[in-house]
């Protein structure tokens, strides 16, 4: 059975993404479900390849992994849940973060 990503994971992976690691890092997401800091890391990079190649800016700080040859798009894995954080202001996505956390 997959163990799929819980919303929570990807809207912590997502906001990493987009801003970097300067409010939250991979090993806070850990905690949500205690999956792997290296699966963290991956769902970050993967996240950041999707909005790349939805015309999002994402942080410096996150390297781009599509696990495709340059050129193809990748899957849209939880794009569903991305989406609606897109458009975020930042102070408002932190603050969902936060509750996340404190769950």
């Amino acid at each position: 059975m997959r163990n799929l990503y819980t919303e929570n994971e990807v809207v912590m992976c997502a906001y990493i993404a987009i801003f970097g690691r300067e409010d939250f890092n991979e090993a806070e997401v850990v905690k949500i479900k205690q999956r792997s800091l290296s699966s963290i890391k991956m769902k970050v990079q993967n996240i950041a390849a999707m909005l790349d190649e939805a015309g999002i800016e994402t942080s410096e700080q996150v390297t781009k992994l599509t696990g495709l040859p340059t050129g193809e798009t990748g899957r849209k894995t939880n794009w569903d849940v991305v989406k609606q954080y897109m458009e975020l202001p930042k102070a408002e996505y932190r603050k969902k973060c936060i509750d996340i956390l404190s769950e």
